[in-house]
């Protein structure tokens, strides 16, 4: 099961990840993501791993697919949680995802 919970603050959407992502789940993660930057126009993404416990599916070209969408729209893509799942997973990113330690970090790169 995975919960999904979704804040947009000062320009930012942040994405709270919680529980399990599997084949299923990612599916579900991934309407939500199509959803919110191509029908809604979002720029800055923020997806926080930190209360995922369990992964059972490759996310990684999932990220990539969608960090380089963001990209094409002037905009930047962020995740926070990468070193705890990396570590567990060995989940490679590309270039254009920042790492942030936290999420109020996001503020110090993006200015809007």
């Amino acid at each position: 099961m995975l919960k999904i919970d979704t804040i947009y603050k000062k320009g930012v959407l942040f994405i709270r990840l919680y529980g399990v992502i599997n084949k299923v789940t990612k599916m579900e993660l991934d309407k939500v993501l199509e959803s919110v930057i191509n029908k809604v126009g979002i720029k800055y993404l923020l997806i926080n791993f930190d209360n995922i416990y369990y992964i059972n599916t490759d996310i990684s070209k999932m990220l990539d697919n969608w960090s380089k969408k963001i990209v094409k729209s002037n905009g930047k893509f962020f995740i926070c949680g990468y070193e705890k799942i990396n570590n567990q997973y060995f989940i490679d990113i590309s270039d254009s995802i920042f790492e942030m330690n936290d999420e109020f970090s996001v503020f110090n790169i993006v200015n809007i």
